[in-house]
């Protein structure tokens, strides 16, 4: 498994491996201006692979999420941050959120969508052996692994539940390890720790109620996220987006906050004021002309929104920047009155 997942991942352009730590980090473009993401990936012999996400964007390629295809598999995901699209392959979705943890035997695809455009979190991978056979861990058989399995392949959903102060602590042991070059032995043996805490969990419980959509409530909010942020300069009503796909204000307020995470009109403001902000930083534009670009008819109304959300007035924003460009440009620069 190893060597034919190693031989897709390094045709990636910027992939590196380390055969030391054997772990390769592929880099993955960021949708902003932001640096770009990557995932970092672990391999235990060819029994487990480890996942440490850093993603910085709403999609990924399709040949890092699935690089070899369906496989009798166990994945743990945690998100610690960001949002993250869940495909079943009965067509419905749901949606891992921070601080929640999930526990797949099959159920899901090997699909990803990242409504927020950012994530990071963990995903743990471990193959599971046919009947007759039985995993193994640093030369010693690990029944874990095989009982989580059976556990979560009963049901036709995999287990989602909020993580809870002894499993949030994984992440930053996690984190700790990779940063600190202490090799892929602490982290196996850390991964093995999670597997056992969580096959002695009670998976009857629902800690926490989920909402699955079905293939066309998800493709009508990514509908209206595109139609909402292709020109910022126009305003759109929850009625006349309703109309165009012929639902209910409701239902397309409802669609939209599962998939994002937030209200439809909260999402758009979100984008205007980040818009906004790569303006004032990136261009010399009048205030006037960048407050009618994202959708507000006048300067004062376009101010008070910016204030609210950034805390300083678009034009103190724009200062600011300016002075933090020449500082780290080490220049000087003094500035008298506006300064321009």
């Amino acid at each position: 498994m190893k060597e034919e997942i190693l031989r897709q991942y390094l045709k990636v352009p910027g992939a590196r491996f380390n055969r030391t730590d054997e772990c390769v980090t592929i880099p993955l473009p960021s949708d902003e201006e932001d640096p770009d993401g990557n995932i970092a990936i672990w391999f235990y012999r060819d029994l487990a692979m480890f996942n440490l996400i850093d993603i910085r964007s709403q999609t990924i390629p399709g040949f890092v999420e699935d690089p070899v295809g369906p496989t009798r598999e166990l994945k743990i995901n945690y998100c610690a941050e960001g949002r993250c699209e869940l495909k079943l392959k009965n067509g419905e979705c749901t949606y891992l959120t921070a601080g929640e943890i999930s526990v797949d035997a099959g159920q899901t695809l090997n699909t990803y969508y990242y409504p927020t455009g950012f994530y990071n979190g963990y995903e743990i991978v471990i193959p599971i052996p046919n009947e007759g056979t039985s995993f193994t861990f640093m030369d010693e058989k690990f029944s874990a692994p095989d009982q989580l399995y059976e556990q979560c392949s009963m049901a036709n959903k995999p287990w989602i539940r909020n993580a809870g102060k002894f499993l949030l602590g994984f992440y930053d042991d996690f984190l700790y390890y990779a940063q600190n070059r202490y090799g892929r032995e602490l982290i196996f043996i850390k991964c093995m720790e999670l597997v056992a805490a969580l096959s002695k969990l009670d998976f009857s419980e629902v800690q926490v109620k989920r909402t699955y959509c079905t293939a066309s409530q998800v493709e009508i909010a990514k509908n209206v996220k595109e139609i909402l942020t292709k020109d910022l300069s126009i305003r759109f009503t929850a009625k006349e987006l309703a109309r165009r796909f012929g639902i209910s204000e409701t239902a397309l307020k409802n669609y939209f906050r599962i998939v994002y995470g937030t209200g439809y009109a909260e999402y758009q403001q979100i984008k205007r004021m980040e818009r906004s902000a790569r303006l004032l930083q990136e261009t010399d534009d009048k205030i006037v002309d960048i407050a009618m670009a994202v959708g507000y008819a006048t300067q004062p109304k376009f101010g008070a929104a910016f204030k609210a959300y950034y805390g300083v007035t678009p034009l103190e924003y724009r200062r600011q920047n300016r002075l933090i460009e020449l500082k780290e440009g080490g220049e000087s620069w003094h500035l008298s009155g506006e300064g321009y």
